[in-house]
């Protein structure tokens, strides 16, 4: 019988042996951060894990300009620090440098969400035209669920401090009020619904391990690793008799058939229609826990980070309420009125660029051989990404650019403003070119009209008088959900 000890060596051959045999000799040309190694890259690529904004000051430094690559537990990035990265990777078609495709492929959506959602991303279009462009006619439907969801989820009493867990919170909100907008009454009122949109966006990112498997175990690890399949079984239990009905109304009518409701299953339904996809139960089922997981959690860390740091500002607080009841008194609460709330706006813009969501939001797929015009050439099927962190925090870039500024962006009359939706040259947080994210101008509605709301009708503070803590694990962050923040009802 073999001894741990030989077990051990032929377990580290075998690895050793599968690295060399992997390795990609068309990355060579491409300096490291870490160990080139094949072997020794597993180091560097657990150093990625726990410390990678280390990495990427690291690169920013040694490559100005350039780009370099770096090792994760299953395969390389290649990182761009330049400008004129980020000018190529905008200009780029999507059937070169792909950001779907990027995504779709570290979160597995082939073995979760299914085949439809990879062949054709008409959601995208979707989200893009008729999501955005119902933001005005179900404004009020925001603000009243705004509302109605902070007086659930903070019970003040009289004048009393009341301690609330922060990102739950946000969570619970945001998710209210995306229900609200996909979905309408009475529906978005169902605890059970609201729960398997929340769930999304926590098992389809799980498919990130899915990865770790080899291709042959793939569809089974989905089903062990991930509870998306489970999720989608009950999130069919709801469209299935909307979808029905839908169809027989369109069957007798037509498309555009009398009270047709304005939400997302029917903004889906004719997008599947305009992609010449079928319209099907698992199809739709899939794309409203895809939407939900690009609205619900990103969002929702988004505020919370901006409200930390607004916790540490009561000045600014101050000020923010000063804009945000004197735009209300001559505009009501409209969406023409968000748009000149410019400090606040500014506020969120400066949130999102020291309080990141991704180190590397800006992230695409070669679907070709790829030559930047710098004359780097990446070839097909490589994972690619601008440097975000390190160019947000560059003092060239930004004055005293680790200092927290939040009106540095605000202009007079919000006269030639860089908006928090609007990506530039120096800001990303929203992706850029093209494959910037569709869903923006939702999130910065609800986001900017969560705020104005809060700081006119209630005080705040955090427990403890500093800025929380946040988790890093690969280019991602997460927020620190145990810490709550006191709140306490304004006099009317």
């Amino acid at each position: 019988m073999l001894d741990l000890s030989t077990i051990f060596l032929v377990f580290l051959s075998a690895v050793v042996a599968y690295g060399y045999a992997a390795r990609r000799r068309d990355l060579d040309h491409i300096p490291t951060v870490g160990y080139s190694d094949p072997f020794l890259s597993w180091i560097s690529s657990m150093r990625f894990i726990f410390h990678v904004t280390d990495i990427l000051e690291e690169g920013y430094l040694r490559y100005p300009g350039g780009a370099f690559k770096i090792p994760m537990i299953d395969g390389w990035i290649v990182v761009l620090n330049g400008d004129h990265h980020v000018k190529d990777v905008a200009r780029a078609s999507l059937d070169k440098l792909n950001s779907f495709k990027s995504t779709s492929t570290f979160l597995q959506y082939k073995h979760t969400l299914g085949q439809s959602v990879i062949r054709s991303q008409y959601h995208a279009s979707v989200i893009r035209t008729s999501l955005t462009r119902n933001i005005g006619a179900r404004f009020e439907d925001i603000h009243d669920q705004i509302i109605q969801a902070y007086q659930d989820g903070i019970l003040c009493r009289g004048n009393e401090w009341v301690a609330v867990p922060a990102v739950d919170l946000q969570v619970d909100v945001i998710c209210k009020i995306t229900s609200r907008f996909f979905v309408g009454k009475p529906l978005c009122d169902n605890a059970r619904f609201r729960a398997i949109c929340e769930q999304a966006a926590f098992e389809i990112f799980k498919g990130r391990f899915i990865r770790l498997f080899p291709e042959i175990l793939r569809p089974f690890a989905s089903r062990v690793v991930t509870g998306v399949h489970g999720l989608r079984a009950q999130m069919e239990e709801f469209v299935e008799p909307i979808l029905r009905h839908r169809l027989e109304q369109e069957r007798l009518h037509g498309s555009e058939w009398p009270d047709k409701p304005n939400d997302v299953i029917s903004w889906l339904m004719d997008g599947a229609r305009a992609a010449k996809e079928p319209i099907t139960l698992s199809d739709i089922s899939s794309r409203v826990l895809l939407v939900s997981f690009g609205a619900i959690h990103t969002s929702s860390a988004t505020f919370t980070a901006a409200l930390f740091q607004l916790c540490l500002s009561p000045e600014n607080a101050k000020e923010l309420r000063e804009e945000v009841e004197s735009v209300i008194k001559e505009e009501g609460w409209t969406k023409d009125a968000l748009s000149k709330m410019h400090k606040l706006d500014s506020y969120f813009r400066e949130s999102q660029r020291v309080h990141f969501l991704s180190t590397l939001p800006v992230g695409r797929t070669t679907l070709h051989d790829f030559t930047f015009s710098d004359g780097l050439c990446v070839p097909k099927g490589t994972s690619v990404g601008i440097n975000v962190y390190a160019r947000h925090l560059d003092d060239e870039r930004y004055d005293h650019a680790n200092e927290f500024d939040g009106f540095r962006h605000a202009r007079e009359a919000g006269e030639d403003q860089p908006l928090v939706t609007g990506p530039t040259i120096d800001y990303h947080p929203f992706g850029h070119g093209r494959a910037a994210c569709p869903g923006r101008f939702f999130a910065a509605t609800e986001l900017k009209l969560m705020m104005a709301h809060l700081i006119t009708h209630y005080d705040f503070k955090l427990e403890k008088n500093e800025y929380p803590a946040k988790l890093i694990i690969e280019s991602h962050s997460v927020p620190n959900h145990s810490v709550k923040i006191l709140f306490r009802k304004r006099a009317e």
